[in-house]
């Protein structure tokens, strides 16, 4: 394929582009992006001088000779609107006016209809094409006169075709064109995009004596389908009678372009069809009698390499644009090279020559050297004979390309070694502006496909939690593909006990936990739903963590005494959108009045849950024999605080301090056939089972890193208040509870002289026993018949118990020694509840 260089002169640059249009009117360029805003271009000044904003994008638009703007928009209709007026000379050098902005209200449709496909405007009437449920619609419309003050545009005529979906292309839209019949056509040229001229002979010919008669153009329709309809638009009567559509041809592939061309230097005009696929049909006179004149027309089917964006045509020349270059293809060599298919020929032969395939011509294209050309405006040429194209490229791009004549090719051996110098460096600079944008554009698409690739991980992972949520709802047992487990222990920091929170992220699941991804833990203290409570989240930024890698982050947790038990700990995956972005494009969000947060607002972040935790006394305790008193210091109680104050500022009170007592004890009973289904104990003995169960109370629930499973049934420990605990678990036969015999239970004390660590402790087991009992109905059987009587005494107790409380409530209206009282009786009730407890079967 032979290549030409061309002059190219960039006029503007409105970035990245899908589709686009542009019409050449004068001396304005009128562009159309893909969106609903229509640009107004000046050629002299290289600027927009003007910007329409419309309510949807816009497809197709004209100019008519009135000074009046057509546009047709994607679901609304056909606006009409008055053409912008151009800046004076003066104004534009004295203070380059910027590009006003007009918004085209829906008030400018003069024909509203979503199916409206394409239009033409011609002789004043408005040609309509849409696409109703089976079929095409053609409808005529006059403009009205606005010298009269009409302004309602009427239907006087219309015409149907049927719907062919065989061959047609998604999102195509008809190509409608005009065509005149002149006795000069050569010398006359055309009027503007879309108004062609041809030969008489050949447009009556092919479009009927009737036509030609008056001189009646002929609309033009070339469907997605690739059939061609004609019909005359000035028929006589037309206005009583629907104007007959015939079909011409059919392309067998979507039209992208029509329009009339000019075979050799005397010869006849010649009309042109160019499929979107390559198929390019040529339709002109034949030469066929003694004296010259033309007889009849024939047919001409070529094919180029598609797919064919855009065309136009200019004398011999058909300028064509594929997906990545613009050619030009002599349309002479073309008709001359084929064989015509006569429209006098039997019909035997005209099957034969439709059968064959057609010839390949993209040998004989011509490349113009520029590439990814989206629109075409019509060629026009300059005093010194050249052939300018105004064009629109993918990359928003308006250029004036200037085509070299044949002179100045064959001038280009005579050059001198200084403009071969020059030239050679052109080149060079030529080929150094191509590989940066090909090296800019291969970055880009590399970046593009690191997005894709993160986004797919992250898809997935998000699915593998939907997956393990919906089978833990089904109650299938599997594990989770990423966990989070706790480990607390006690550490000394600055001379300071203090109890860790060490967090282990597991990763089970195939895919890689990158950049992007954090860890969030949030701690709850236990009063965090009320006012007084606080709450703390930690982020761990994960750098990658692959598949069956685990990675533990350390966090302390404060403690004021007993009161930062229990704590609820939430464990999160978190993976920032932003993430997404490069660096530099995140540099360039920064820099601009746009911040990246109204991009990604709302949804700047994806939060997987992946446990929570509770920390309560069973998990805070340290295990081993109490220490003794030198290297515990001594705590003084509030009371005591309290009286010591009152004697530093000589204030002598008769209240005595509360008498503390040596030890307080709290006992839970659960029976000895829940624990060993439950837990699993069945084939052991009692001494065993009880070991197990303080196993289980202090291991079972929350990891205690560094503790041992302790092997007798009596377990002495410290307390979050550095109180001395102790743990006890025993079997106990009960003989009044069950009907049908003796009870086994196993009875778990707590004993402590701290009222907070009885409490506390107290509560941290009754918690596990009340997860213990959510899977008791599935597993056990119906225990057995309890005695009323046994049931009877622990209702009346319970009924001294409450009056016991209601008398010690009515007397905590008394201060000073009452109080003291109050406090001492309801501590009271609070062990009598638990001296006697119920049977947790």
């Amino acid at each position: 394929m032979e290549a030409v260089r061309c002059s190219v002169d960039c006029w503007a640059d409105f970035g990245e582009l899908l589709s686009g249009r542009v019409v050449h009117t004068g001396t304005e360029v009128l562009l159309t992006t893909g969106t609903s805003d229509l640009l107004v271009f000046s050629g002299q000044e290289k600027r927009v001088k003007s910007i329409l904003q419309f309510d949807s994008p816009v497809t197709s638009l004209a100019v008519s000779d009135k000074n009046r703007l057509y546009a047709l928009c994607q679901s609304h209709g056909l606006y009409c609107t008055s053409f912008p007026q151009e800046c004076s000379s003066q104004s534009v050098s004295a203070q380059k006016c910027d590009s006003s902005v007009s918004t085209i209200s829906r008030d400018s449709i003069v024909i509203e209809d979503g199916k409206m496909q394409a239009f033409i405007l011609v002789e004043g009437i408005l040609v309509i094409v849409s696409l109703q449920e089976s079929f095409w619609s053609f409808d005529l419309y006059k403009v009205p006169n606005c010298s009269t003050g009409a302004t309602v545009y009427r239907k006087h005529a219309s015409v149907h075709v049927s719907q062919n979906t065989v061959g047609a292309r998604i999102g195509s839209a008809p190509v409608l064109a005009s065509v005149y019949p002149s006795k000069d056509s050569l010398s006359k040229g055309r009027t503007c995009q879309g108004h062609y001229l041809l030969e008489p002979l050949l447009f009556r010919l092919l479009f009927g004596v009737d036509a030609a008669l008056v001189h009646s153009p002929v609309i033009l329709c070339g469907l997605p389908d690739g059939r061609l309809f004609f019909f005359p638009l000035l028929f006589p009567s037309w206005g009583e009678q629907k104007p007959r559509i015939r079909m011409l041809h059919s392309l067998e592939q979507p039209v992208t372009f029509m329009g009339t061309s000019v075979i050799g230097e005397q010869g006849p005009q010649c009309l042109v069809i160019v499929g979107q696929m390559g198929r390019i049909l040529l339709i002109r006179a034949s030469q066929t009698s003694s004296d010259g004149k033309a007889a009849d027309c024939g047919f001409i089917e070529q094919t180029v390499r598609g797919p064919v964006v855009c065309a136009c045509v200019n004398g011999e020349h058909l300028f064509y644009s594929t997906s990545t270059t613009l050619l030009a293809l002599p349309l002479s060599k073309t008709a001359t090279s084929s064989a015509f298919s006569s429209l006098t020929a039997a019909e035997g032969e005209r099957e034969s020559i439709r059968q064959e395939k057609p010839a390949l011509l993209s040998q004989s294209a011509v490349c113009l050297s520029v590439s990814r050309v989206i629109a075409l405006a019509e060629p026009s040429v300059t005093p010194t004979g050249h052939v300018q194209l105004l064009l629109l490229s993918h990359s928003g791009r308006l250029l004036q390309v200037t085509l070299p004549q044949e002179s100045d090719k064959d001038s280009v051996s005579r050059l001198t070694s200084s403009k071969v110098g020059q030239t050679v460096k052109d080149l060079l600079a030529g080929i150094g502006n191509v590989w940066e944008r090909a090296t800019s554009v291969k970055l880009q698409l590399q970046l593009k496909n690191n997005v894709l690739k993160h986004l797919n991980q992250v898809i997935n992972i998000c699915s593998l939690f939907l997956t393990y949520q919906k089978s833990s709802q089904e109650g299938k047992d599997c594990k989770p593909p990423i966990s989070c487990h706790g480990v607390a222990k006690w550490s000394t920091l600055l001379q300071k006990e203090a109890l860790v929170l060490t967090c282990t992220l597991e990763n089970l699941s195939a895919y890689v936990l990158d950049q992007g991804w954090t860890l969030c833990i949030e701690v709850q203290s236990p009063y965090s739903l009320t006012a007084e409570g606080t709450s703390k989240t930690y982020s761990f930024a994960l750098k990658k963590l692959d598949c069956g890698q685990k990675m533990e982050v350390n966090l302390p947790l404060e403690s004021r005494g007993e009161e930062f038990v229990p704590v609820k700990i939430q464990c999160f995956l978190v993976y920032s959108l932003q993430s997404l972005l490069h660096k530099e494009e995140c540099r360039n969000f920064s820099a601009s009045e746009i911040p990246v947060s109204h991009f990604l607002e709302d949804k700047s972040c994806i939060s997987l849950t992946l446990n929570t935790l509770t920390l309560d006394w069973l998990d805070c305790l340290r295990i081993g024999q109490p220490a003794s008193h030198s290297e515990i210091p001594k705590q003084n109680s509030v009371w005591e605080a309290t009286c010591i104050f009152l004697s530093s500022r000589r204030i002598h009170t008769e209240e005595q301090p509360m008498p503390k007592p040596d030890h307080h004890v709290v006992a839970i009973r659960i029976s000895f056939d829940l624990l060993k289904t439950v837990l699993s104990f069945r084939d052991c003995s009692s001494a065993v089972l009880c070991v197990s169960v303080l196993n289980w109370l202090l291991f079972g629930m929350f990891e205690t890193g560094g503790q041992k499973f302790v092997e007798s049934a009596v377990v002495c420990a410290h307390g979050p208040d550095r109180q001395p605990v102790r743990l006890l678990a025993k079997e106990v036969i009960l003989s009044d509870v069950n009907s049908e015999g003796p009870l086994s239970v196993v009875e778990v004390q707590v004993q402590s002289s701290s009222m907070a660590a009885v409490f506390g402790l107290h509560h941290a087991v009754l918690r596990r026993v009340q997860s213990l009992l959510k899977d008791a109905p599935m597993k056990c059987a119906n225990p057995g018949q309890l005695k009323g009587q046994r049931l009877c005494e622990a209702v009346r107790h319970a009924e001294s118990l409450y009056k016991d409380l209601q008398d010690s409530q009515s007397s905590a209206a008394f201060g000073g020694v009452m109080k003291t009282r109050t406090s001492e009786s309801l501590f009271d009730l609070y062990l009598q509840l638990r001296e006697n407890p119920l049977v947790i079967l």
